[in-house]
């Protein structure tokens, strides 16, 4: 779609907002205020400002229900393309061609103002590199908060709302400013609020972060005067004061919002609290560890929220790295690719096809000090008697060498879009790859569910008798969820190195933030199918896969050519 805007003053996003903490809890007066208000207001005020399509159809009204339906638990391709083509013509600072979803259109925003490009395979953020600099020249009043926000944005990518204090000695006049305010509004909060707030006061901010759960989801913690409600009110309305006094007196600002995705900026689930100056302090590696732990437990499927104690975001991942004295450890960069350049096969894959797409793979891979894929070359030596003319020096011996390549993972989608004669289908071509490369394999079902992991030992074994195998292994049902592999495979070294295949008809969309996806998992068709239906499936999947792993067409083995 190509969008025309006439008379429209450029704006500048402004993440701060105040949701009212009493009544009932309706976030679209200040996402209408703040993101879509600004991208409606006129140049010249006599005139509205008019935002039409290529057929001059007039889309103002239509800007809020594009700009939610960026907003969702799945990511609308359609709509990402429109919506960026609309804040690249609105906004000051946005570049439309960003690989981040509109989710991020706040740190897309803090890049394009400091000038630094989007993440993306080839362009790689660090906290030595990145996020150290911003935090000095933030403390040290040369650098705008913008960039602080950015790096942490680009280089870590948390799903949270995050507020950040220039020291911890700033968090303490918060909280003594929010005792205050909490002691006037006494008799209107509940006696569970009151309990939370005075625990938050008794937090400290001397390390790098604090983090706290406030909802289990967007539905809890809705209630008026509720903990969540109150304590992001009232973080926003410091945040306001402060700017106020900052700029009244000329001086520097000592805390502000980091709004790294638009659904935590106004239904938080999560607050990440930041000492800027613990991170200007800090080593790289501490800096990147602890926010890595942040990740961790943010994409932990369990959070308990208690009405009764804070909850601490990151308390279960930090007492199992103490009992296992381990780091976090550093998400490794993933490879750059051509991705947008790949098209896809006319036609089905043959099995030599996909036999060729995973030994090419597993060679790029590289060898492995031991798996159950058994790699056996012989070669001639003069080193070694010939068996059969032990005597004769002249006739070489053989000497065979035993070397091994990374494992293979199979991941089947036995989900209801997939029938039975499907699955035995995809079930009988991994039969035929693993006779032909002669391994074991490990093997899950998945739905929405995970199945228990399997090793089938198919080495040297006849179709008949793999196929009972097969046939002995529960598979389950249900809805389809790839999260799941991902964040099953990224628990683990051992399933991080091997290659994981996953074998599906892509029919799922993933969500709109980032996520960590496995350096080695690839994806193959279930079957034949309806061709042309699978390829437009993979199609959009790969399409709203691109602020995930924007080289994801590369690893759709048998669907490209």
């Amino acid at each position: 779609m190509t969008i025309t805007v006439t008379n429209q003053k450029p704006a500048v996003l402004d993440a701060l907002h105040t949701i009212s903490c009493t009544g009932d809890y309706d976030p679209m007066p200040a996402i209408r205020q703040t993101l879509i208000d600004p991208l409606l207001e006129p140049l010249n005020p006599n005139a509205p400002a008019s935002i039409t399509d290529a057929q001059g159809a007039d889309l103002t009204g239509d800007i809020p229900d594009l700009v939610l339906s960026c907003l969702g638990d799945t990511l609308n391709v359609a709509s990402e393309q429109t919506v960026k083509e609309l804040l690249g013509q609105t906004l000051i600072n946005f570049d439309q061609g960003t690989p981040l979803p509109v989710a991020e259109l706040f740190a897309v925003q803090a890049g394009q103002q400091n000038k630094m490009p989007a993440p993306s395979p080839r362009v790689l953020y660090t906290a030595q590199a990145d996020v150290l600099p911003a935090a000095k020249a933030l403390l040290a009043g040369t650098g705008d908060e913008s960039a602080f926000f950015a790096s942490i944005a680009y280089t870590f990518n948390p799903d949270t709302l995050g507020f950040w204090f220039q020291s911890s000695a700033a968090f303490d006049d918060f909280k003594i400013w929010l005792a205050q305010q909490t002691q006037t509004m006494a008799s209107a909060l509940p006696p569970a609020t009151t309990k939370l707030l005075n625990d938050f006061t008794a937090l400290s901010l001397k390390g790098l972060t604090e983090s706290l759960l406030v909802r289990k989801d967007d539905s809890d913690a809705n209630d008026e005067h509720s903990f969540a409600r109150v304590l992001v009110h009232m973080l926003m309305n410091y945040v306001e004061q402060q700017r106020a006094q900052a700029s009244q007196q000329n001086t520097a600002l000592d805390t502000g919002v980091l709004p790294f995705t638009v659904g935590e900026l106004f239904c938080p689930r999560s607050l990440v609290l930041v000492n800027v100056e613990a991170h200007a302090r800090a080593t790289a590696a501490k800096i990147t560890g602890e926010w890595n732990l942040v990740n961790q437990s943010l994409a932990s499927p369990v959070k308990v929220v208690s009405n009764a104690s804070l909850s601490k975001l990151t308390s279960l991942p930090r007492a199992a790295a103490r009992a296992a004295a381990m780091g976090a450890k550093q998400q490794s960069g993933q490879p750059g690719s051509r991705s947008a350049q790949v098209a896809f096969r006319k036609q089905p894959p043959s099995k030599l096809d996909l036999f060729k797409d995973i030994t090419r793979v597993l060679r790029r891979m590289g060898k492995v000090n031991k798996s159950q894929n058994i790699f056996r070359t012989t070669s001639a030596t003069f080193l070694k008697a010939n068996r059969r003319n032990p005597d004769d020096f002249n006739k070489p011996g053989r000497i065979t060498s035993v070397q091994y390549m990374p494992d293979l993972h199979i991941y089947i989608d036995t989900s209801g879009s997939i029938s039975e004669e499907n699955y035995q289908e995809a079930v009988m071509m991994l039969i035929r790859i693993a006779k032909k490369l002669n391994i074991n394999l490990y093997f899950n079902s998945f739905s929405h569910f995970l199945s228990q992991e399997v090793m089938l030992r198919t080495e040297n074994k006849s179709t008949a008798q793999i196929w009972k195998e097969f046939r002995r292994i529960p598979k389950v049902s249900g809805g389809t969820e790839y999260t799941q592999i991902w964040r099953y495979i990224n628990a683990s070294r051992v399933r991080q190195r091997r290659l994981s295949l996953m074998v599906t008809d892509f029919d799922w969309l993933p969500p709109s933030t980032r996520q960590d996806h496995p350096k080695n998992l690839y994806y193959a068709p279930c079957s034949a199918m309806d061709w042309p239906y699978m390829v437009d499936l993979a199609k959009r999947y790969a399409d709203s896969m691109q602020h995930i792993d924007p080289s994801i067409r590369q690893r759709l083995l048998g669907m490209v050519v």
